[in-house]
């Protein structure tokens, strides 16, 4: 009998395993690419080592490819944390990348990563230099102290003092089976093709289409850069606040485009033959993602991202095209630390930190509600829509404005003041809190509130998210998964049994599946079979902790604490 019950547990939970049965492209993700460190280029792509990944554009299509954020394995999914160095083999089709720790392989050829060597350098030593000679493949590596001191400004050619400390690793160019190469000649590198501090020299003019001269120190051609960004002769790029970007990394490309990688900044592609750039791919401006906003031709996405640099970020063109929004760039604008975004009346509504902001998307305009405005507190937590009315939550209680008359009235309940409000759904007049302390609802209209009595303990516990789908509620709750029926009837999934120990963050309930988003991964249930299923980064998840989900046009977005990803469930393998 206990044999017969451990089977049928097994079978209603299925958990994903290798990758096998998912394409390469199905999970897609991002992180914050603005860190750009090194580049290498091909007759026909260009790759980009940044702190968020690797990135490929291909020149005869004018595109950028998916971000290898978490690189499809043979078996499970490799992350691709921290690239430092990157550089092509043609021989081979492989792609080397170096990460803090790791030396990593891309089969071109079977779009399959691999890693192939770990923990071969010391901790605390850094890779500088990737190579490749006739038969091995090497790798330089100075300490990470030394690398800090080796930018002298006005000049983005390294200090050559570096030289002195340089230990090599070297091994077959095919296996890139590493191991430290005492004997090694250093006079020999000029046999050898490198990426890295040994390629950071001066372009020579004739590697510079006719008519454009290279500038002093290293010979960077005197470019024009986007708006809002000035060009130094060193490569350095400055913005309107006159922050700088240091370059580094650059190369001419086989169509005579020049590419440049600026910390900070990200990348920019220059046609040499009219000087204008573009800065492309930046990615969100922070990886902690716990709001989504999915518009007809634009995703807005907002979390704990707060401080220079960082913001709220809107993207475009499935990806290939990113804007930033910072606190310096309105004085409405007080915080960037996002719990939520909706939609209403052509403005994006914002919950932050410090208070509520509306974006006019047609005026391009904002404007900032707070405690003065009658809000209850300055924290907003959770916004809902119903009509033209804006539901807002805040860590001390309740309160609806109407968007029209741009009036906000407070809701009282002694309960809501005692508890922060997580979330809020509004379903046939009924607008449902989720606190701390549990469930209630509120009565649209006459703004009547009670306590929602659920079975198996969700109302003692916090709770997470709701969502709903046809006549159902569902609750995501720190000890449990709950669905209440129209008729008040209630069926709990505790998620120390079902959802291993994890704690559930949100939950997305469409049709055929109900997603659920916890510390531990991502979980796909579908009700008809009582059958969950399990994701994580070994199949190719941006980062284990999700704490948003949204489903758009059949794809599922899903906010991360280590970036988005977006997973093509509904359709495996599509070519894109």
């Amino acid at each position: 009998m206990h044999l017969i019950l451990i089977l049928i547990l097994l079978g209603s939970f299925q958990t994903a395993g290798a990758q096998t049965q998912y394409a390469p492209g199905d999970w897609v993700s991002w992180r914050d690419f603005r860190g750009a460190r090194a580049l290498d280029a091909s007759m026909h792509e260009v790759f980009v080592a940044t702190a968020g990944g690797v990135l490929v554009y291909d020149i005869s299509r004018s595109r950028w490819e998916d971000p290898a954020v978490m690189g499809y394995g043979a078996f499970e999914s490799v992350p691709i944390d921290d690239a430092l160095l990157v550089l092509y083999d043609e021989r081979t089709n492989y792609l080397w990348v170096t990460t803090r720790d790791r030396l990593l392989r891309w089969n071109r050829g079977l779009d399959r990563w691999e890693i192939v060597r770990e923990h071969v350098w010391p901790v605390g030593e850094r890779p500088v230099n990737i190579g490749v000679s006739e038969q091995s493949l090497h790798v330089e590596t100075i300490p990470e102290q030394v690398f800090g001191e080796l930018h002298v400004p006005g000049t983005p050619i390294p200090d050559p003092v570096w030289l002195r400390y340089v230990r090599r690793y070297s091994g077959d160019r095919s296996s890139g089976n590493l191991f430290s190469d005492f004997g090694a000649p250093f006079g020999d590198t000029l046999r050898i093709r490198w990426r890295g501090l040994r390629s950071k020299v001066p372009i020579k003019d004739s590697e510079l289409v006719s008519g454009v001269l290279g500038q002093l120190p290293a010979g960077l051609p005197m470019i024009l850069p986007p708006r809002p960004y000035i060009w130094y002769p060193d490569g350095t790029l400055a913005d309107e606040k006159n922050r700088t970007y240091p370059i580094t990394d650059w190369l001419i490309d086989s169509w005579d485009v020049f590419w440049s990688t600026h910390w900070g900044a990200g990348i920019m592609r220059t046609e040499l033959r009219g000087l204008r750039s573009e800065l492309t791919l930046g990615g969100p401006a922070g990886n902690d993602i716990r709001a989504l906003l999915p518009l007809d031709r634009e995703l807005w996405l907002g979390g704990y991202n707060d401080g220079d640099f960082m913001g709220i970020s809107v993207v475009e063109n499935f990806g290939e095209q990113w804007r930033t929004i910072e606190k310096r760039h309105h004085s409405q604008i007080r915080s960037t630390m996002v719990e939520d975004m909706v939609f209403l009346n052509d403005r994006v509504w914002i919950a932050t930190h410090d208070g509520l902001l509306s974006y006019a998307v047609k005026k391009r305009n904002w404007k900032r509600y707070d405690v003065q405005d009658n809000l209850q507190s300055q924290h907003v937590t959770a916004l809902a829509v119903a009509g033209d009315n804006l539901w807002i939550g805040s860590d001390d209680g309740l309160a609806v404005m109407n968007t029209k008359s741009n009036t906000i009235v407070r809701i009282p309940n002694s309960a809501f003041e005692l508890s922060k409000v997580n979330e809020m759904l509004i379903t046939d007049g009924i607008v449902w809190v989720g606190t701390d302390i549990g469930l209630y609802k509120v009565d649209e209209q006459s703004h009547e509130s009670a306590a929602v009595m659920l079975e198996g303990g969700v109302v003692t516990g916090p709770i997470t998210e709701l969502s709903s789908f046809g006549s159902d509620l569902w609750i995501a709750a720190t000890n449990c998964v709950a669905r209440l029926s129209a008729d008040g009837e209630t069926k709990t999934w505790q998620a120390a049994t079902w959802l291993k120990m994890t704690t559930p963050l949100c939950i997305m309930a469409s049709d055929p599946y109900v997603w659920v988003g916890t510390d531990g991964g991502l979980f796909r249930f579908e009700p008809e079979r009582e059958a969950w299923e399990h994701y994580t980064r070994r199949d190719g998840l941006v980062d284990d902790r999700v704490q948003v989900l949204r489903v758009d046009r059949g794809d599922l977005w899903i906010g991360t604490a280590g970036g988005l990803s977006r997973y093509y469930y509904s359709r495996p393998g599509k070519p894109r």
